[in-house]
């Protein structure tokens, strides 16, 4: 079942305060990136690493949310949520620098921009999920990476964690 405006916005805006993140691949790594993604870095421009990865991080978390509300798998939420739980840290700095992102570019419509681009992501994830066949197997196959990862793990190490799951 796919994540659409409302409901999308429900789970999603929640975690905009504590746990920000999911990538598949980092932006400028010479990957292919989502639409909005692109557009993103288009309207923004100049991104230091730091907030590639936390741009890329995004959206592998939200493919991985996406993954555990609607590939059908029980197991695959219990360890999205052990994922939130254990990678807590990296997620809220995470968070801080996507936050610090959109008020430089966008000032005090930051928030609103930053809430309407997160909502995107869930979208095209949502859209993926149901067009893509291996999407839920490369779904899996992401979070067993990551929970081999360390705790202290940053963006960085965990998004090279899921590069070839």
């Amino acid at each position: 079942m796919p994540l659409r405006g409302a409901i999308a916005t429900a789970i999603l805006v929640p975690f905009l305060s504590a746990t920000t993140v999911l990538a598949a691949d980092p932006i400028g790594h010479g990957k292919r990136i989502s639409a909005t993604q692109d557009s993103l870095v288009a309207s923004i421009g100049y991104l230091s690493p730091k907030e590639r990865d936390a741009i890329a991080f995004r959206l592998l978390q939200t493919e991985l949310m996406v993954a555990a509300l609607s590939c059908g798998r029980q197991d695959y939420r219990s360890k999205y949520n052990t994922f939130v739980i254990r990678f807590r840290p990296a997620l809220r700095s995470n968070g801080r620098t996507l936050r610090a992102i959109f008020k430089r570019t966008y000032g005090r419509h930051g928030k609103r921009r930053l809430e309407a681009y997160v909502t995107r992501l869930a979208n095209e994830a949502s859209v993926r999920s149901l067009e893509r066949a291996g999407f839920c197997a490369t779904a899996g196959r992401k979070l067993d990476a990551l929970l081999r990862a360390r705790h202290t793990e940053t963006a960085r190490g965990l998004l090279q964690q899921t590069q070839n799951p």
